[in-house]
C-alpha cells in the first residue's frame, strides 16, 4: 500500500510539472512580446541618436560608441551594417506585431538616412549631424552651396542596405521624404552601372568614379555587386520598376564576361579595362579569389532559381571544378581556401604584416582574412542539389503558401532559443557582455594587431546582437502566429 501511495504522489509530481511546463508554453508568445517591446523600446529611446545607430555601446552610452573602429560622438551615426539593419529588425517587429512604435522606430532610422543621403544618390560610411562638420555634405537638403565629401560607397553593402531598408518602408509609411529618397538612391544605381565596353553592367565600387586609385574599378570584392543585384531585384519586385530588372539583368552578363578562362574558372575581387585581375588595396593583388568567387556563386545560384537560365547553373559548375582543384586544407566536408591565387600557376599569394607579397602565411596580417573556409561547401553542396533537381518543382514549392504546420514546426524549433533570450534579457531589455577593452594598434613598423586589456573591462551592448535576436523573437511570433500580423510585402 505504501509503494501505491508513492507511485500515486510521484504520478501527481509529473502530473504538476507537466501541467506547469504547458503553462510555461502558454504564456511563451506573451513573455516574447514583452521581451521584444522592452528591446525595441529601448533601442529606439534610449540608444537612437537621431533616429540612428552606430556598431557598439558602452551600456551608458558615452564611455564607448563605435562605428567600425575610433569611438564617435553622439551628432555621428553609421550607415555601414548599422542604421538600415536596424531600421530593418524594426520593421519585422512591427510585420510580426502590428504595434505602432516598431513602425514609428523604423521611419525615424529611414529620415535619419534620408537627411544623410547624399547628392550623388547614395551613402557614405557614416552621417554626421553637427552643422559645423557636415556643411554642404547633403547638398539635396537644401539645393545651394557645393556638395563635397559627395562620394557614394558600394562597398560593404552600404548604400545598398540603406535603399533596400527604405524600399521596405516605403511599403508602410506614406512618407514624402521616404519616397524622395527611395527615388534618389535609384537613379544612383542606374546612373552609375558601366554600359559601355567589357564593363558594361558592372558597378564600381565608389561614385562618381574616382580618377585614381581601384575606386573606379567593378568590384566584387566584400559581395558588392552582388549586393547591387539584390538591391536592383527588391526595385524591380516592390516598386514595379522594370529598369532596375534590366540594371540587375545586364549586370549578371557581366558576372559571366568576367569569369576567369580555364583552368582558373573563378572570379578576381576586381578588373581592369580587358577583364584582367588588378590591384586594389596594399594587401589585395592581381589574383583569382577563393572568398568573393563564392559569393559569385551563390548569386548566380540565386538566379538560376529565380530565372532558370542554365548559364547562372554552368558558370557555378565551373568554379566548383576550381574549387575542388584549389583546396589548401580542411578535409572534403569543411575545407581551407586562400583568399587569393596567383593568376597562371594558382599558387596561393599571401602578405606579411608589413604587407610584403609572399607565398607563405606564416607571417600574416590581423586585420584581413587570408584562408579560411568562405561556405565554399555548403555552396558546392547547394550546387548538386540543384544540378539534380527539377527546376519547375522547385519554383512551385518556394511560391506555395507556407502551411499551418510548417509555422508551427517553426514555432517549436524557435521556443528554446526564446526562452534563452529572455532568460538573459535584463529589466531595459538589453542584452549586456561584459568584455575586456580591445583596440586595433600599428608599431613602429606599420604592422597593425590586436590588443586586449584584460583588467579593463566594459557592459557593452552590439547593434548586430539587437538585430539578430529581435529577428528571431519576431520570427516566433510570426510562427506562433501563424503568419505575420501585417501582410507579409516583401519578397
Amino acid at each position: 500500500m505504501k509503494r501505491l501511495t508513492s507511485r500515486i504522489r510521484h504520478i501527481g509530481v509529473g502530473l504538476v510539472l507537466m501541467a506547469l511546463g504547458v503553462a510555461r508554453a502558454a504564456d511563451l508568445p506573451e513573455q516574447a512580446r514583452e521581451g521584444l517591446r522592452k528591446a525595441c523600446g529601448h533601442w529606439a529611446n534610449q540608444v537612437a541618436s537621431h533616429g540612428g545607430f552606430v556598431w557598439e555601446y558602452s551600456t551608458d552610452l558615452t564611455t564607448r560608441r563605435r562605428g567600425e573602429s575610433k569611438d564617435i560622438p553622439a551628432s555621428t551615426v553609421w550607415v555601414q551594417t548599422g542604421t538600415p539593419m536596424v531600421g530593418e529588425a524594426f520593421l519585422q517587429a512591427y510585420r510580426a506585431t502590428g504595434e505602432k512604435p516598431y513602425l514609428d522606430a523604423a521611419l525615424a532610422a529611414g529620415r535619419c538616412l534620408a537627411y544623410g543621403q547624399l547628392a550623388s544618390g547614395g551613402w557614405a560610411y557614416s552621417i554626421e549631424f553637427d552643422p559645423e562638420l557636415n556643411r554642404h555634405h547633403y547638398h539635396h537638403l537644401d539645393g545651394t552651396g557645393k556638395a563635397t565629401g559627395n562620394t557614394t560607397t558600394f562597398d560593404d553593402d552600404n548604400t545598398q542596405s540603406a535603399t533596400r531598408f527604405l524600399l521596405r518602408l516605403d511599403q508602410y509609411v506614406d512618407d514624402a521624404e521616404i519616397s524622395a529618397a527611395v527615388d534618389r538612391a535609384l537613379a544612383c544605381f542606374l546612373t552609375a552601372q558601366y554600359r559601355d565596353g567589357l564593363w558594361n553592367g558592372a558597378w564600381p565600387q565608389r561614385y562618381p568614379p574616382p580618377t585614381k586609385g581601384y575606386g573606379a574599378l567593378p568590384t566584387f570584392n566584400d559581395n558588392t555587386m552582388s549586393d547591387c543585384v539584390k538591391t536592383m531585384l527588391l526595385a524591380a519586385d516592390l516598386a514595379g520598376r522594370q529598369d532596375c530588372l534590366d540594371a540587375a539583368k545586364r549586370c549578371l552578363e557581366f558576372y559571366l564576361r568576367s569569369q576567369q578562362p580555364a583552368p582558373q574558372t573563378a572570379w578576381a575581387q576586381q578588373y581592369d579595362r580587358d577583364l584582367k585581375p588588378a590591384w586594389a588595396r596594399k594587401f589585395e593583388p592581381p589574383a583569382v579569389t577563393g572568398g568573393e568567387s563564392c559569393g559569385n556563386c551563390n548569386l548566380l545560384l540565386d538566379m538560376y532559381e529565380r530565372f532558370g537560365d542554365a548559364r547562372y547553373l554552368d558558370a557555378v559548375g565551373k568554379a566548383v571544378e576550381w574549387y575542388r582543384r584549389s583546396r589548401i586544407g580542411g578535409d572534403e566536408t569543411k575545407g581551407i581556401w586562400a583568399r587569393f591565387y596567383e593568376p597562371g600557376s594558382n599558387k596561393p599569394l599571401y602578405f606579411t604584416k608589413t604587407y610584403e607579397l609572399t607565398y607563405e602565411d606564416k607571417d600574416l596580417p590581423v586585420h584581413y582574412s587570408f584562408q579560411s573556409n568562405y561556405g565554399v561547401d555548403r555552396m558546392m553542396q547547394r550546387y548538386e542539389t540543384l544540378r539534380k533537381a527539377d527546376l519547375a518543382e522547385l519554383q512551385a514549392r518556394r511560391d506555395k503558401p507556407r502551411s499551418a504546420e510548417s509555422y508551427a514546426a517553426e514555432a517549436t524549433k524557435l521556443a528554446p532559443r526564446v526562452e534563452a533570450l529572455l532568460g538573459s534579457q535584463d529589466e531595459e531589455g538589453r542584452w549586456v557582455k561584459i568584455v575586456p577593452r580591445q583596440e586595433q594598434v600599428r608599431d613602429k613598423e606599420g604592422r597593425v594587431r590586436n590588443e586586449t586589456d584584460e583588467t579593463n573591462k566594459l557592459p557593452m551592448i552590439y547593434s548586430n546582437e539587437f538585430v539578430r535576436n529581435v529577428n528571431v523573437l519576431a520570427s516566433y511570433l510570426v510562427a506562433v502566429q501563424g503568419g505575420p500580423t501585417i501582410k507579409d510585402r516583401t519578397p
